[in-house]
């Protein structure tokens, strides 16, 4: 079987040239390829197609030298000395060719005569026919190449399509028009459409909300837009990008590429637990009051009931929310979290429900899905909802009891499977006391009240919260902070933590950063926290009458005098001393002087020593 060569997978053609010229000159012709198979033969070489040449031939000569020959005397010719058929050889006369193609030989055209009338014709005019052969020659090669190049086209194209259609996004080209001129099985099947059917179509006909018309007008193209198909009367929405294709300066066409939006979410959860893929372990502590709470967690999230989660700021009342989310069946969905007193009310219903384009002034071309949408099927966090405003809790208790959203600006409504974990630090019973809370929205959110204690009632935490965020800070810095003094340690333990797991853990960053030697020291402890945590001054006001309110004069005099305690009042003790409350010297030496604190003149000197 002959092997694939340019001119034996074009074998076909090549006879018919050959039997082109012979039929113009009557002499005969033959073709072989840059293997010595004869491809191509007219007359006696007809019936010795697939043959292979003899080795030493001319034919294997014009292969290597890659130039033509004229040989009138076969047998003596230079070519033919080295070649094992000569004795043998019948032909009267030869004119042959090379075939090239992009500078590589694939073959030898010859005409040759076997005859005497043959053999005037050959040599009347040699050098003539050596130019028409070259022609014939090269036509046969342009030939040729057109037909690889068509072959490497049609590979490609299929290659192309093969893609187009295994690929995931739905892909959709349209012309200038916006007509539908090709469609990939992944855009039919999320438009559910037969991919013949809508070839011509306008795409705007199958696909609302896409400014599709805009794009070819302007060139513009459009990134992550929303669009949506009407399927058996229920919306079904999409992710769009259109990218327009230019000629030059004008628009011919455009691609647009499609995801259906549970896909996105599908993004969008798989994003959230892995960047926030808390545990109840994770949660650090060991009290009573902590253990408890964790309990109650654990068993919220057995189930889907609503959660209510109280605590003051700062005591990781998200961390639990996403704890029990991670621990729940709804584990493998998104959990979306809302801040509702960072986001300004007349905002604050779109980002929960989402809205349609034109809903309002400045709303994003093509709409925005909200965050019940992007979290169907898991859970939503609402965060300080003491601060919801009456008019968005009614919404909020329609969507919690009929289970549907429906997006500003729009008529449409939406299923959707969430769960709801709530969170405040505000009294939320007293609020609906005062008309502040909705009532019966309260009993919807509170099915499963959840308190999350302060950090002042489980005290016995605190070593290990001040160790953990001691490690955590010197690792992210890079600083040899090994420990922490046992006055600067006490301090930290004596203090209430208005703030709280935040506060502290801010706190531990600031004295890792500011540190200067292997040890925090007392020093390094910020006032507010030294004044608060240590024991007051023999005398003053806070140990005299602690039971009374004292004045913003009395904390603020004492609040002096436990710094000059801490810093001294050297050169360097008032530059930190004043750093550390926040005034300048010319304040401290007024405040000195307003609240009648004397200098002790020793102590001055032994400070500067220091």
């Amino acid at each position: 079987m002959l092997q694939d060569t340019f001119l034996n997978k074009n074998q076909l053609d090549v006879q018919q040239v050959a039997e082109a010229i012979a039929s113009v000159l009557t002499v005969e012709v033959t073709i072989a390829d840059e293997r010595l198979h004869r491809i191509a033969g007219t007359g006696r070489y007809a019936g010795k197609i697939g043959d292979r040449l003899v080795k030493d031939s001319a034919f294997a000569a014009v292969l290597r030298e890659g130039r033509g020959f004229i040989i009138a005397n076969p047998r003596e010719h230079q070519v033919c000395n080295t070649c094992e058929g000569k004795q043998s050889c019948e032909e009267r006369a030869e004119v042959c060719c090379p075939i090239m193609l992009d500078g590589q030989v694939i073959g030898v055209i010859a005409l040759i005569a076997c005859d005497e009338t043959q053999y005037r014709i050959l040599l009347a005019n040699p050098e003539g026919l050596f130019d028409f052969l070259q022609r014939m020659a090269d036509l046969l090669a342009g030939k040729i190449a057109g037909r690889e190049r068509l072959e490497q086209l049609h590979a490609i194209q299929q290659q192309l399509t093969t893609l187009f259609d295994t690929v995931q996004e739905g892909i959709v080209a349209v012309d200038r028009n916006g007509r539908i001129v090709n469609i990939n099985a992944a855009a039919a099947k999320m438009l559910q459409v037969a991919q013949k059917s809508v070839m011509g179509k306008e795409l705007a006909a199958l696909l609302s909300g896409l400014p599709l018309a805009d794009s070819l007008s302007t060139g513009h193209d459009v990134f992550n837009r929303e669009a949506f198909r009407l399927i058996r009367g229920q919306r079904v929405y999409y992710v769009a990008t259109v990218k327009t294709w230019l000629g030059g300066t004008e628009v011919l066409g455009a691609v647009v590429t499609l995801r259906e939006m549970a896909e996105v979410k599908k993004i969008v959860s798989n994003l959230s637990t892995q960047e926030h893929c808390f545990s109840f372990e994770m949660i650090l502590g060991e009290s009573p009051a902590l253990a408890r709470a964790k309990q109650e967690a654990t068993q919220a999230a057995t189930g889907s009931v609503t959660v209510l989660i109280l605590g003051e700021s700062g005591t990781g009342k998200e961390l639990f929310a996403r704890a029990i989310h991670n621990a729940s069946a709804r584990r493998e969905k998104p959990i979306i979290a809302i801040n509702c007193a960072a986001i300004p009310e007349a905002l604050l219903e779109s980002e929960l429900f989402g809205y349609e384009e034109g809903a309002f002034t400045g709303a994003r071309r093509g709409g925005k899905p909200g965050k019940f949408e992007l979290a169907d099927g898991g859970t939503v966090f609402l965060d300080e909802i003491g601060d919801m405003s009456l008019t968005l809790q009614a919404k909020l208790l329609r969507v919690l009891q009929e289970r549907r959203i429906e997006r500003v600006g729009s008529t449409q409504t939406t299923e959707i499977d969430v769960r709801i974990i709530a969170a405040t630090h505000k009294d939320i019973e007293a609020m609906v006391r005062q008309g502040e809370f909705r009532q019966d929205l309260y009993y919807r959110i509170n099915v499963f009240p959840l308190q999350i204690p302060a950090l002042r009632d489980r005290r016995q935490d605190l070593p290990l919260l001040i160790d953990r965020f001691l490690a955590r800070y010197r690792e992210k810095m890079a600083k040899n902070v090994e420990s922490i003094d046992s006055g600067a340690y006490a301090c930290l333990l004596e203090y209430d933590w208005p703030g709280n797991i935040r506060e502290l853990e801010n706190t531990i960053e600031y004295l890792v950063s500011i540190a200067d030697s292997k040890i925090i020291e007392q020093r390094h402890i910020p006032p507010r926290i030294m004044i608060a945590g240590k024991p007051a001054r023999p005398g003053s006001a806070v140990e005299a009458q602690p039971n009374r309110l004292l004045t913003i004069a009395e904390l603020e005099k004492n609040a002096i005098l436990n710094a000059i305690e801490t810093f001294g009042l050297s050169m360097r003790g008032k530059a930190q001393l004043t750093k550390a409350l926040g005034i300048s010297k010319a304040t401290l030496y007024r405040k000195l002087k307003q609240y009648k604190i004397s200098i002790d003149s020793s102590q001055n000197e032994n400070d500067e020593s220091k």
